[in-house]
């Protein structure tokens, strides 16, 4: 039966979506309600596919709008939301997913990183998720690897960055630029030094340890290696304008003081 001209113009829509936003946009007919759905993975907002339908015409109004998320996109958010401290161990995988789902809500597409460090961070993650013979990762193993281990494992270096130079990953190469994905100084001194409660925020969200605890660390160590000390002297002119700024107010305080009556 050939399709009428209402589905026609709607599949004209949804193919011209789908190349706009670079995913496939299937419309799906409900017998049941006799209605349409636009449906995607990840991409575009719901807003956005929604305002797309009432500008092509108002017989769309009753057409239902739906994304659904990829393990991508949720193990990208999960990486986020760990890093930023608000992704609660204790809650499980179900509880988790909830998390993520209401976290993501209708931010476009999802499934994008930030930079080259954050994909190839979700590249590791999702392979380390992937079990046995299987062909797609495991979006609850995912989940426990991150609940139980962190994520500065998925960092994909665990070398000192070279000043003025661009950074080549340790364990290959990649597609696009490779900016960015050795250590900063304090990350490396971090990941090297930290204990307590700076090796617990650094593995779980990345958080660097104090610059004068790091150059400490290093000063400390009678087996440091020479990264180390590189790494150290780059902080050096930081922390030394931080405890000339502290000395400045501690004197302008002092100074006050001592010209009361």
């Amino acid at each position: 039966m050939p399709p009428t001209s209402r589905e026609a113009r709607l599949r004209r829509l949804a193919e011209r979506l789908g190349t706009q936003h670079r995913v496939s946009v299937e419309p799906l007919f409900d017998p049941a309600r006799q209605s349409w759905t636009l449906r995607w993975y990840d991409g575009p907002a719901v807003a956005d596919v929604r305002s797309a339908l009432t500008q092509d015409g108002p017989e769309n109004a009753a057409v239902l709008a739906r994304r659904d998320l990829t393990t991508r996109a949720l193990a990208l958010a999960a990486i986020r939301e760990t890093r930023a401290g608000a992704l609660h161990r204790w809650v499980g995988n179900w509880g988790q997913r909830y998390h993520l789902e209401q976290m993501i809500g209708d931010r476009p597409y999802p499934e994008r990183t930030a930079d080259h460090r954050e994909e190839r961070m979700l590249t590791r993650l999702l392979a380390a998720a992937t079990l046995g013979s299987s062909a797609a990762p495991d979006e609850n193993r995912a989940f426990e690897l991150i609940a139980r281990d962190g994520i500065a494992w998925l960092l994909p270096s665990h070398r000192l960055a070279e000043p003025n130079r661009a950074d080549e990953p340790s364990d290959g190469p990649a597609d696009g630029p490779a900016e960015g994905l050795a250590l900063t100084p304090i990350e490396f001194l971090t990941s090297r030094y930290a204990t307590a409660e700076h090796r617990s925020a650094w593995e779980t969200a990345l958080t660097p340890m104090p610059t004068a605890a790091a150059v400490a660390a290093v000063r400390a160590d009678p087996d440091a290696p020479p990264e180390a000390a590189r790494a150290a002297l780059a902080l050096l002119p930081t922390l030394r304008a931080a405890l000339t700024d502290e000395l400045d107010r501690a004197e302008s305080a002092l100074a006050r003081v001592a010209a009361e009556r």
